[in-house]
């Protein structure tokens, strides 16, 4: 069902997504960004700071990486935020569903998914474990020290979710 490449990537762009979930969760998935885009800034980032994202600064305007997000982030929704989107109870079911499978069922399907569980590959463990994490550290600094403005911040944090 999912593609090896796919296993064993962590970043993902969108095309990545719906190729390893499909376009009826990938739909889903775009409306509840939609309705995250209304809930989220007002919150000022909890959810972010809450996983312990370490692509997170209250300094961005928006996230440095969500083009890439894994799938973690992805599929990372609020209670506010699923409750404002406009879905039916059906596909408020079906958004569930690929979750439930991975949580429920054998430990394998999360591992094929969710490749660094239980670890979030944005915290610290989990970019350690991909071996960016001094790097993205020190990129954060430079920005939040004013070294680095937020264009040039993006397009190295981008650049270090590339492989």
């Amino acid at each position: 069902m999912f593609k090896d490449t796919l296993n064993t990537k962590i970043f993902l762009t969108d095309s990545d997504f719906e190729e390893l979930f499909g376009p009826r969760i990938t739909r889903l998935v775009r409306i509840m960004n939609k309705a995250a885009g209304t809930v989220c800034p007002p919150c000022n980032g909890f959810c972010c700071k809450n996983i312990r994202c370490l692509f997170y600064s209250e300094y961005f305007s928006t996230c440095p990486i969500f083009d890439r997000r894994p799938r973690e982030c992805r599929y990372h929704f609020c209670h506010e935020v699923f409750t404002a989107a406009p879905l039916n109870g059906e596909e408020k079911d079906m958004l569930q569903q690929p979750v439930e499978e991975l949580i429920c069922g054998d430990r394998g399907g999360i591992a094929r998914l969710f490749f660094l569980f239980p670890e979030f590959p944005l915290d610290e463990k989990g970019l350690a474990s991909l071996g960016i994490k001094g790097e993205v550290e020190q990129l954060m600094r430079e920005f939040e020290k004013g070294r680095l403005d937020e264009k040039a911040a993006f397009v190295q944090l981008k650049a270090l979710c590339q492989g």
